[in-house]
């Protein structure tokens, strides 16, 4: 089965907003085997949209759109489709009501444009928006929603098993198997395993996230026991690149391995400024094995919080290996990460380049500094320190 996207905004062609809601619906897409064949972007015009639409109907099997659907002159996503299919533009009481319902609960002030809100083509069918106000709607093979990501994550899981059980489709005829890698450039990757890629009926590929390179095989269930062969062999290759596989993240596996051991991280940061920290704050139950992140930006800071020694930042400066390993031998906790270093883009010297970071990495008694010259925007510079340090104090748990 066949999808055509079709993404409404004239800011999305202004640049005014960077799609982020197709990667989303790719992903979920797959797991029901609707491959996608054609991404549209169209302006807030009904003439482009119907145009659009009238392209999806004659190459695909389903017509997912995303944006126009709010209250606004611009939002006229609902009246191109009722137009294409020749259909009046309807609203349901039940649907308005409850649309009046949310307005209160949020002691906003309803005005009669917001009942654009719940109109729909005749005959539509809609799914309920837990997280906004507009409902999505679906009609003859085309289905929109609104374009608020949050809005869009909580209904397309709704419309795509409804749709599935419509339509009789197994979301299991679909196998999909990641290989997640960090420290291995892609074409040094590619290098090292493409030759392996040779199986009929299974596609590979490289996916660049910045949680590190996704090697993607997907295939028909069918063929799962040759995928597992396939994945033997890439690990064969280039197993000490790989973290984990699907769902698998740095921050995700360091949180399970510590509760597993029983043991306590800290961490402290200076040209992080608490993104470290931030990383395992966002894992659900990292309370049970975080206990701080201590963020030491000035010499000061350093001294007194982690008693870095005074002649050690006189002698080889903040950013050192010597400052590295001072620091995380500062933190009281049975696991520990430090980082320093220049983010840019001003500071650095011939001797100490912008990009240059030292990350102290500790397991009990075990210490290793890390010392990396990244590439990039200052906020680049301090993602890639987060993520190689993560690497390696993840590295370091499975030793021990």
């Amino acid at each position: 089965m066949k999808a055509t996207l079709i993404l409404v905004g004239t800011e999305l062609l202004s640049g005014g907003m960077i799609d982020t809601n197709s990667l989303y619906m790719a992903e979920e897409l797959n797991k029901y085997g609707i491959e996608i064949g054609s991404k549209i972007t169209v302006k807030d015009k009904i003439e482009d949209i119907i145009n659009a639409i009238t392209y999806g109907k004659e190459n695909s099997d389903l017509i997912i759109m995303s944006g126009g659907l709010g209250p606004t002159i611009d939002d006229i996503t609902k009246e191109a489709i009722a137009k294409y299919l020749n259909k009046k533009l309807v609203v349901d009481q039940d649907e308005l009501n409850e649309l009046k319902e949310k307005f209160r609960e949020r002691n906003l002030k309803f005005i009669e444009i917001n009942t654009k809100e719940v109109e729909k083509p005749e005959g539509s069918v809609t799914f309920k928006n837990g997280a906004g106000m507009a409902p999505a709607v679906y009609i003859d093979g085309i289905v929109c929603f609104p374009g608020v990501p949050i809005e869009l994550y909580d209904m397309f899981p709704k419309f795509l098993k409804w749709y599935s059980e419509e339509k009789k489709l197994k979301s299991d005829e679909i196998l999909i198997k990641d290989l997640i890698t960090y420290g291995i450039a892609e074409s040094l990757l590619d290098n090292k395993i493409s030759d392996i890629f040779t199986e009929e009926g299974i596609d590979y590929e490289f996916l660049v996230k910045d949680f590190g390179i996704i090697i993607r095989l997907q295939s028909k269930i069918s063929n799962k026991n040759i995928v597992e062969k396939i994945v033997e062999k890439i690990y064969n290759r280039v197993g000490d690149n790989i973290f984990g596989e699907d769902s698998d993240r740095l921050e995700k596996l360091i949180i399970k391995s510590l509760k597993e051991k029983g043991k306590t991280l800290s961490v402290a940061e200076s040209c992080t400024g608490g993104l470290l920290s931030d990383s395992f704050v966002n894992v659900s139950g990292a309370s049970e094995v975080f206990m701080e992140g201590i963020v030491t930006y000035s010499n000061d800071a350093k001294i007194k919080r982690l008693g870095v020694k005074k002649e050690t930042l006189e002698k080889f400066g903040a950013v050192s290996e010597e400052t590295a390993r001072e620091m995380v031998l500062g933190l009281k906790t049975d696991v520990g990460i430090s980082v320093t270093g220049i983010a840019g883009p001003l500071g650095g010297t011939k001797e100490k380049p912008v990009g240059l970071v030292y990350m102290g990495i500790r397991n009990g008694n075990e210490v290793e500094v890390e010392k990396k010259v990244f590439k990039g925007s200052r906020r680049k510079v301090r993602e890639r320190a987060v993520l190689h340090s993560l690497f390696c104090l993840n590295k370091m748990l499975k030793r021990k």
